[in-house]
């Protein structure tokens, strides 16, 4: 028997299938035919977007996690860096933190153009930061550079040990590195220092140049061929360079004194949280990744803090507290009598060490003390 909806006949017919029904199809059809077609172009490019899309975030987040380079602070040798990896080591966000921010004035690599290659690294700028365990208030309290203090024994960078020796506080540093700088100030302290963050020069420059710059305010001009500062008064928004001018700047801007300049540091400091809180970096993609870029790249920091995770946290807890609990001082001090350059830490000093261990305010007479000791001179 014959196929009746089979050869030519059947093609000619308009039987489903055939090429008449295709080629002659009703407006209602084709408009169905071509969404339908839309929609299967319009899905898989998704699909497509979405795989790349996600590929891109994690090509970003490797990148940036593998930036981080850590110290081990809490053993011997306290001195192997490695990249990547860690976990918040407070554990929960009610313990309280102590951190302790250093800038470090290595002359490695891009940092050689501000001093002396061989003249070792030193910490010129460390804060001790203390986090409240309901992160309703901080405490961050610079340690003067220049503060004779018992070193403890630590390994030293190179290899050996050293001996527990009177010493500038910022000599611990260029011992041992931040393990060392860690155990003098617990040892001075009775603190347990958490974790510990670091930032040379450069790395400092290309954070600020990330951000896109952060505005200082002078009440006058100034020019200092030393730092080769060179500023207008009233506010400027200022480079990386500029900034790094600024917060070392000694001899031709404020007192000339250290003391003087931490006080300038923390003002910077704060502006630039107040710049990142404000500028909208936190709400552009491009330009949050820009200013992570270089800050992943400029920071070494301790296991716990040695991970783009752990670090989010960190920041996380840091945005918690309300900007205007955060106190900023400097440890109290008072003259070292052999040496009129130098200082040493006051009786009060462990008052304010106290008040950090049990996780209360500063007291007020050390808040009284570190503002008069801002207006004194130190030519250390």
């Amino acid at each position: 028997m014959d196929d009746q909806t089979s050869g030519p006949a059947a093609r000619e017919s308009g039987a489903p299938g055939s090429r008449r029904s295709r080629r002659h199809a009703s407006p209602a059809d084709r408009g169905f035919m071509t969404r339908r077609r839309v929609v299967a172009i319009s899905a898989t490019s998704l699909s497509v977007l979405a795989v790349a899309g996600a590929v891109g975030l994690w090509t970003a987040y490797n990148n940036l996690n593998s930036n981080i380079k850590t110290v081990d602070i809490h053993t011997e040798s306290g001195t192997g860096v490695a990249a990547g990896g860690g976990t918040l080591a407070t554990g929960t966000q009610h313990d309280a933190m102590n951190v302790l921010l250093i800038g470090s004035d290595s002359r490695d690599g891009d940092n050689g153009q501000y001093g002396d290659k061989n003249s070792g690294a030193r910490s010129d700028t460390t804060m001790l930061l203390h986090v409240a365990a309901d992160r309703k208030s901080a405490t961050v309290a610079s340690i003067p550079r220049d503060t004779m203090v018992q070193v403890p024994s630590c390994t030293k960078t190179g290899g050996g040990v050293s001996t527990t020796q009177l010493a500038m506080f910022n000599s611990a540093y260029s011992t041992g590195g931040a393990a060392c700088t860690v155990r003098t100030v617990e040892a001075v302290s009775g603190l347990t220092i958490d974790h510990v963050l670091v930032v040379d020069f450069t790395g400092f420059k290309n954070i600020v140049d990330a951000m896109g710059g952060v505005p200082v305010t002078l009440d006058k001009a100034v020019d200092d061929p030393d730092s080769h500062l060179n500023l207008p008064a009233g506010t400027t928004v200022v480079n990386g360079e500029q900034a790094l001018a600024f917060v070392r700047a000694r001899h031709n801007l404020g007192d000339g004194s250290d003391i003087g300049r931490m006080s300038r540091q923390q003002q910077f400091l704060n502006a630039a949280l107040d710049t990142l809180n404000t500028n909208g970096t936190l709400d552009d993609p491009k330009k949050l990744y820009k200013v992570l870029d270089a800050a992943t790249k400029a920071l070494t920091t301790d296991p716990g803090l040695g991970s783009l995770n752990a670090l989010a946290d960190f920041a996380s807890d840091l945005k918690q507290v309300p900007r205007q609990n955060i106190t900023y001082l400097t440890v109290p001090w008072e003259w070292y009598q052999p040496d009129p350059n130098r200082v040493q830490l006051a009786p009060k000093a462990q008052e304010l060490f106290d008040a950090m261990r049990q996780d209360r305010t500063v007291p007020v007479d050390v808040l009284a003390l570190s503002a008069k000791q801002g207006q004194q001179t130190t030519a250390g």
